[in-house]
């Protein structure tokens, strides 16, 4: 989902790109990632976009969710520090456990709360131990068109008049694949020191308010004359193997310290996610 959208702004932009599938390049293989220890003087950044997230299934999934979270990465950081490569590594708003009430700077102390979010966090400290080069960037509430997403299962619902309850008590903020890659690649370009930023769409919601606005912005573009009628719920009322933080806002303000531009708002980016859908 993000890696597409990744190749397509790099290349926009004028950058060379390679970007090998999972078969291609195994994380989980250290046979497989030591070529790329081998390219010194080939590449002069590697951007992780692979990990497992799938939130509830990391529960049973344990070691999956650990090969591609933490063991892979730290790999890739190895590799990439013996190559001389500034890796860009992706996070998530998961390692936090949800009980602040004002948004997450990079440096606030993590809980995860899940399997999920705990294998990302020791992501995290895997990269950031193999590599001094590498610059972690966590993001939350991640859609787009290329993949899974949460305004996709929300809108081919509502398609087809299934009654729809949505989780109306947690609260964080979503980001368009299109809208982090154009950040990221700002990072790079402007050769970003190695730390820890967050980077996220500028409006904190709910996944109550998310699906409407995700429905109501297909329903225009398509003119669909039907109203959207989603029935708010607690997280009570929904439960889940892995629990989710109640709060996860983060404060990416660091990161526009730097001159970035923030993102999109979501009202902007969810018009643009449907004219981007392949289904859409």
């Amino acid at each position: 989902m993000l890696g597409s959208d990744m190749v397509a702004e790099l290349e926009r932009r004028g950058h060379e790109v390679d970007a090998p599938s999972s078969k291609e390049l195994d994380i989980t293989d250290p046979e497989s990632v030591a070529a790329l220890a081998l390219s010194r003087g080939k590449y002069d950044w590697c951007i992780n976009c692979a990990a497992y997230t799938a939130v509830d299934k990391a529960e049973t999934e344990v070691q999956q969710a650990t090969e591609l979270n933490v063991i892979g990465p730290g790999y890739l950081a190895n590799a990439c520090s013996m190559a001389g490569i500034k890796l860009i590594h992706i996070s998530t708003d998961f390692v936090f456990d949800g009980e602040a009430t004002t948004p997450y700077k990079p440096n606030a102390p993590t809980h995860p709360l899940g399997v999920y979010g705990r294998t990302k966090r020791e992501g995290e400290e895997a990269v950031l131990a193999a590599s001094s080069n590498a610059l972690i960037v966590r993001t939350s509430w991640l859609y787009g068109p290329n993949g899974k997403s949460f305004p996709r299962t929300m809108i081919a619902a509502w398609l087809a008049g299934k009654p729809l309850r949505v989780v109306s008590d947690q609260t964080g903020c979503p980001t368009y694949t299109a809208d982090l890659a154009r950040v990221l690649v700002d990072m790079i370009e402007l050769n970003a020191i190695p730390a820890i930023y967050h980077a996220c769409g500028p409006d904190v919601t709910t996944w109550y308010d998310f699906a409407i606005q995700a429905i109501e912005a297909y329903r225009d573009a398509h003119s669909i004359d039907r109203p959207v009628e989603i029935t708010p719920i607690p997280t009570e009322a929904y439960p889940t193997p892995a629990k989710r933080p109640k709060y996860s806002v983060l404060d990416p303000s660091t990161l526009w310290a730097l001159s970035i531009q923030p993102m999109h708002p979501l009202a902007n980016a969810a018009r643009d996610f449907i004219s981007r859908s392949p289904d859409s």
